[in-house]
């Protein structure tokens, strides 16, 4: 899987791609994003992961609004517990995330508006 960042227009947008070998791809694969889309609001800020680790928790939903600090999640690194926080007040857009994965350095983790 490999990550770029595209520009369109003003906007930002990080997007995953998987390369599949040719004599795999059928209908089904083609109709089924295997993971999710990233669309942003017109002022959606991308959150990525600080760091590689676990992903421990994820404390919000699309939806719910934070203060800047909250605690949004937590990721493990190296038996340490790191709290990804909100940089500023905000409705969270889209969680990219769940308790349970694994996570690179700058992998999408959630966008706030």
């Amino acid at each position: 899987m490999k990550t770029y960042r595209v520009a369109v227009g003003d906007k930002e947008y990080i997007v995953k791609v998987e390369e599949l070998a040719e004599d795999t791809v059928n209908q089904e694969t083609v109709a089924t994003p295997a993971s999710p889309v990233v669309t942003e609001a017109d002022d959606a800020e991308l959150i990525e992961a600080p760091l590689q680790g676990l992903v421990l928790s994820v404390n919000v939903n699309p939806g719910d609004a934070v203060k800047k600090g909250d605690t949004v999640l937590v990721i493990e690194a190296m038996k340490l517990e790191n709290e990804v926080v909100a940089p500023k007040d905000g409705v969270i857009q889209q969680v990219f995330v769940t308790q349970g994965q694994t996570v690179d350095a700058e992998d999408a983790l959630y966008s706030i508006a």
